[in-house]
This record gives structure tokens, C-alpha cells and sequence, in this order.
């Protein structure tokens, strides 16, 4: 039970640093551009950071060949978190409707980058947090392709461009380089120093965003539409479920360790991605539900994340 008072603690941690941002926004102390600000300084500062700091360590094959494993199992992940967003949210009801667009992409997408990688790093440590980075390697592909193309409806708005381009895939490919280079004999202790400092913004600043987000929405509209808790449910609880589903007979074939095991669950029962809500504004598709659907699913899996390292149990 020590590893699910762990996860409670620090889920709770972070549900619990919503309320600055949430009071913020209430008050109406900052605008909108305040919280853009932060959220640029997030993408393109503090979280390269945070990315980089566990790659600048000695070169270990071990490590490497689990890196490998990450990165297969987040693309398997992500094509099957689209079973329950595709079954659930299909037909005359949602085919052609821009509630039913938001709802499959906030059950595909979980907020593996902003959530689950610090929450890794607080829970696991250093070699963990490596892998949690490699799993947004799936996330981007499917995002800037899939995620695309349901928030869209159209296949032109399918970028490889973006996906080459994007902070989050240039950072990891750097830090795969900088892990398999002798690099870190180098480093000035200056820079890890700084490096340091950065990631530990991360956390407390991205949920101070989604905390401001949260105070844009009308409590009420949270409990007129069961579809928002349904796909909150699907996202905090089918995905883990499947990600096992996948994990646990491939495991008996070929044994995992099992901080790769925990990490991939966490990762797949994260709560929806604060991206749904960027691409909500990007590309039109119901701002609104999609503000609901992020506090809503981070603070509902202050309840289904601490469950996770009991699922990690049941792997022999």
C-alpha cells in the first residue's frame, strides 16, 4: 500500500496547486495573455529542461533497450485508446459534431507531458523519468496525425512539418543524443545547476494554467453533460485497462522491469491533455467542453492514479 500512498500524495499535490490559477482567474487578477505567457514558457523553457535533466548520466545499454520498448508500447498505447474514443463517441450523435470531436480526442490524449512526467520523476526518479519521455514520442506522431485529423475533419491538417518541428520531439531527440554521447563528463556543473532550477517550475506553473482555465467554466455546466464524465472516465480508466490488457501477456513471454511496467500505466491514466483545450482554440472545436473535460479529469484522477501501482502488482 505504500506505492498507492505515494501516488495519492503527489496526485493530490498537484490537484491541489490547481487553486492558485483557479483563484486567479476568478478574480480576474491576470488576462488571458498572462497565462499564454507562462503556457510559452512552459513549452519552450522549462519543460526542455525537465526533458533534458535525466539523459545527461552515463551511457547504459540497459536503459537504451528499454527506451525502445517505451516507444513501441506508446504507439500500441495510443492506437488502442482509440477503441474506446471511436466506440463511445460514434455515430448519429456525434459523427459531424463538434462535441463529439472534442470527446474522442480528449479520450485519446492524456496529459502525459505537463502530468505524467513530473509526477514520474517525483514517484520513480531519474531512470523512470527517461522513459515517461520516450512514451510522448507516440503521443506526438498520433497528435500532429490523429489528433489532427479529428480536430479537423480534414486530412490536409495532418503535419509532419509540425510534428518534425515541435519543441517536445526536437527536446527528446536531443536528450537520446546527449544520453548516447559521453557528454555529461562535460557539462558545467553551472548548467545542470540551471537545468535544475527550470524543471522544478513545471509543475507548479502548468497547473496554475489549467487552474485558470478551470475558473473560465460554469460549475453547472460540469453536471449538465454526462458526456463530459464519460469521457473523463474513459481516459482515467479504460486506457490504463488497456494499456494492462497489452502489457501483461507480452510480459509473461518477455519480462519487464517494473519501473517500465508502472511507468507506461501512469502515463496511459493520465488525466485529458491540456493540448485539447489548445486545439479547441486552434481549430473551433467546443472551447468550452474541452475546459470542462481537463480540471474535471485531473481532479478525478486524484482517485484513479493512486489504483494504478495496485494493477502493477497483479504483473508476476
Amino acid at each position: 500500500m505504500t506505492e498507492v500512498l505515494i501516488v495519492l500524495t503527489q496526485t493530490a499535490v498537484l490537484a491541489v496547486l490547481l487553486i492558485p490559477g483557479f483563484i486567479f482567474g476568478k478574480l480576474k487578477i491576470s488576462g488571458e495573455g498572462f497565462t499564454k505567457g507562462l503556457a510559452d514558457f512552459i513549452l519552450y523553457v522549462a519543460q526542455p529542461a525537465m526533458l533534458l535533466s535525466p539523459y545527461i548520466r552515463s551511457f547504459d545499454s540497459r536503459i537504451l533497450a528499454n527506451m525502445g520498448v517505451t516507444a513501441l508500447f506508446s504507439f500500441v498505447c495510443h492506437g488502442l485508446f482509440m477503441i474506446p474514443a471511436y466506440v463511445f463517441f460514434s455515430g448519429k450523435r456525434f459523427d459531424g459534431n463538434v462535441k463529439g470531436r472534442v470527446y474522442r480526442f480528449a479520450v485519446i490524449f492524456g496529459n502525459c507531458g505537463y502530468m505524467g512526467i513530473p509526477l514520474i520523476r517525483n514517484i520513480l526518479g531519474d531512470e523512470a523519468t527517461i522513459y515517461a519521455t520516450v512514451f510522448n514520442i507516440g503521443f506526438q506522431v498520433f497528435l500532429w496525425t490523429v489528433g489532427c485529423f479529428i480536430a479537423t475533419g480534414d486530412r490536409k491538417y495532418m503535419s509532419v512539418r509540425k510534428l518534425v518541428l515541435n519543441p517536445s520531439v526536437i527536446t527528446i531527440f536531443v536528450c537520446i543524443l546527449v544520453f548516447l554521447l559521453p557528454v555529461d563528463k562535460y557539462v558545467p556543473a553551472v548548467f545542470t545547476d540551471v537545468i535544475d532550477l527550470l524543471k522544478e517550475t513545471v509543475v507548479p506553473l502548468s497547473m496554475f494554467v489549467v487552474g485558470f482555465q478551470m475558473a473560465r467554466n460554469s460549475f453547472s455546466g460540469f453536471f449538465k453533460d454526462g458526456n463530459v464524465w464519460l469521457a473523463a472516465a474513459l481516459r482515467l480508466i479504460s486506457c490504463p485497462l488497456l494499456a494492462f490488457a497489452v502489457l501483461y501477456p507480452v510480459n509473461l513471454i518477455f519480462p519487464m522491469d517494473k519501473a517500465l511496467l508502472t511507468v507506461i500505466l501512469i502515463v496511459s491514466g493520465t488525466p485529458c491533455a491540456t493540448v485539447t483545450s489548445i486545439f479547441a482554440e486552434k481549430f473551433g472545436f467546443d472551447k468550452q467542453t474541452a475546459g470542462r473535460l481537463i480540471p474535471l479529469s485531473t481532479i478525478l484522477s486524484v482517485a484513479t492514479l493512486p489504483l494504478i501501482p495496485l494493477l502493477v502488482k497483479l504483473f508476476p
